[in-house]
């Protein structure tokens, strides 16, 4: 592990404990305008790790409904504001990674599905911007994970070669990107259901404390 000049994180679900943020906020909304009942199990296996425009199709694909992309957004645009996303935790040991790949002088950026304000205002929160040398989200690229356009993109932006970037990631979502872009990836959850799809990461792991034991 000691080849490693720069790691490459993702957001939600892996440095921020934000699934159950997102579930609560979208539930209502499928509930009352929709009528269809949505578990957190069911937001785990279907939703996480997408993006809105994604789970729109895919809900008006395999669930028969008729939702518009742009009245969602504005609907669940409404509710994070409401909910106030300065109350997302931090996951368990995600300052204490930082710190450890910032004491072992390697390079931090974040790339994210999530749009630059949900990056500002949560890290900024929890006074974590100054981590990041630079930040991909959903306004950097075109087409967002699972494409490897926002890897890409990142590495172009570090100069460095391939080989000498980790990165870390919660869902198969992010992981298909991160190998689709020729990256080293380790997979973090807990989820029993997102583990099994995560078959493909290098590496796997249930905490971010236990990424942390890779670079020791």
């Amino acid at each position: 592990m000691n080849n490693f000049k720069a790691v490459l994180f993702d957001l939600d679900g892996t440095l921020i404990d934000s699934e159950h943020f997102y579930f609560s906020n979208w539930a209502p909304i499928l509930s009352e305008a929709y009528g269809l009942q949505i578990s957190f199990e069911d937001w785990i296996s279907n939703f996480a790790g997408h993006t809105l425009a994604h789970n729109v199709a895919m809900l008006n694909k395999d669930f028969n409904l008729k939702v518009d992309e742009k009245e969602m957004w504005t609907a669940t645009r409404a509710s994070y504001a409401n909910a106030d996303m300065r109350s997302i935790r931090l996951m368990p040991h995600a300052q204490e990674l930082l710190e450890v790949v910032k004491a072992k002088g390697l390079t931090t950026a974040l790339v994210t599905s999530s749009y630059k304000t949900t990056v500002d205002i949560v890290l900024g929160e929890h006074k974590l911007l100054d981590y990041f040398s630079f930040f991909i989200t959903r306004e950097s690229v075109d087409q967002p994970k699972p494409n490897p356009e926002p890897y890409l993109l990142a590495t172009k932006k570090l100069a460095l070669p391939s080989e000498h970037i980790m990165v870390v990631e919660d869902t198969s979502t992010g992981c298909t990107a991160a190998k689709e872009a020729g990256l080293f990836c380790v997979g973090v959850s807990k989820q029993e259901v997102e583990r099994e799809r995560l078959s493909h990461a290098d590496r796997l792991a249930s905490t971010l404390k236990e990424v942390e034991s890779l670079f020791f």
